[in-house]
């Protein structure tokens, strides 16, 4: 429950009047608070209660979001299959079973936020387009960990402007909320602390699954990484949005919205393994994309393979901690980087079943979603 430690520190340092961005966590980490302020404000009630109260609160809200993952992810097809008993009983087994996917175990027991602020995102979006402040909450995730940032390109290519003035309005209000509170936080964090990567930890390190890692683990710090890491991922990134806007002009919501999240997890200068929560969703629609084109038997083995390959948890076979990725051999790179591998054969399947998909006469509702 470490990084449940850090959002307690930082609501912590609040309550005392302290400096937010020179606050380390005691006990021999010294992890400092890397959010911007509205996080720490926002995690000021769990700083203000017993660690155990927090603890619980905290796992509880954690995993009623897988459930709320679920439960937005499949389709009412799926759900008609069951009565409203067998629903829960369903979605039950299906929160339970996902603990032992890498990236949502990461999220529990490090006390992360992924869970929360992905489900945050998934049920904002899929709603109705004339749903009142749809994409406000979106808005508000970007305002408590930048990384979401990028899905606001995905409500500019598809032309939901509603959505994208709320998205910035939930932004700007956790900005204005920060420099209220604590101005000249705000102003640090929006000036210097935002520009430092190295807050975040070792970019090597084999957690790190984006690009970013990926490439300073073949080359370190050689001058050629960071250029090659901005040109791969502003073209994974258009290639991202073309798919995403495809899917979400042929109203597969859920799916586009997943296909953004890649974008957000590969052009991410880090990406920590537990930020791939967003597996939930993604394997969801692989295995409906698979469906529509080879039938049902291929669409279970992909979704066994697929959320099998995190259960496997296979990053963490190889040597790393103290630079021992830079010295990976080719075959210990693979499992190494498991999670970019499992993720793009995903993008690659989906953009392959995405031929299968309708071609919209007119802009696609919402009433399936």
């Amino acid at each position: 429950m470490i990084d449940l430690r850090v959002y307690r520190m930082g609501g912590s340092v609040l309550l005392h009047g302290d400096s937010l961005y020179d606050a380390k966590l005691p006990g021999g980490s010294n992890l400092p608070f890397t959010y911007p302020p509205f996080a720490a404000i926002a995690m000021v009630p769990l700083a203000a209660v017993p660690w155990g109260v927090a603890l619980v609160a905290w796992t509880t809200i954690s995993v009623l979001c897988i459930a709320a993952l679920w439960r937005a992810s499949l389709t009412k097809t799926f759900w008609s299959f069951f009565t409203q008993r067998k629903r829960t009983a369903v979605l039950i087994a299906l929160t339970a079973l996902s603990l032992l996917l890498e990236p949502v175990w990461q999220t529990i027991q490090f006390g992360q936020i992924n869970l929360l602020l992905t489900a945050m995102i998934l049920l904002d979006l899929v709603r109705p387009n004339n749903t009142r402040l749809r994409g406000f909450w979106l808005g508000v995730t970007i305002g408590v960990k930048l990384t979401p940032l990028p899905f606001l390109a995905l409500l500019i290519v598809t032309k939901q402007w509603r959505a994208l003035r709320n998205a910035v309005l939930g932004l700007l209000a956790t900005m204005a909320i920060g420099f209220a509170i604590v101005p000249h936080q705000s102003w640090r964090y929006w000036t210097d602390v935002i520009l430092d990567a190295n807050r975040v930890g070792g970019i090597a390190y084999t957690g790190n699954q984006s690009f970013n890692g990926f490439l300073h683990r073949i080359g370190d710090d050689a001058s050629w990484v960071q250029p090659t890491w901005f040109v791969v991922s502003v073209v994974f990134g258009l290639l991202v949005l073309w798919l995403a806007r495809r899917y979400w002009l042929a109203d597969e919501r859920v799916t586009a919205i997943s296909v953004m999240a890649l974008a957000v997890l590969y052009a991410s200068p880090i990406s920590w393994s537990h930020h791939w929560v967003w597996i939930i969703p993604l394997g969801v629609s692989l295995i409906r994309g698979v469906n529509r084109v080879w039938g049902l038997n291929p669409a279970v083995i992909t979704g066994v393979l697929f959320y099998g390959l995190f259960v496997l948890r296979s990053i963490w076979w190889v040597p790393y901690r103290d630079d021992r990725e830079l010295s990976w051999s080719f075959w210990q790179s693979i499992p190494g980087n498991s999670h970019l591998i499992v993720g793009m054969i995903a993008f690659i399947l989906l953009a392959i079943t995405s031929r299968s998909l309708p071609k919209p006469s007119a802009p696609a509702t919402s009433e399936s979603a």
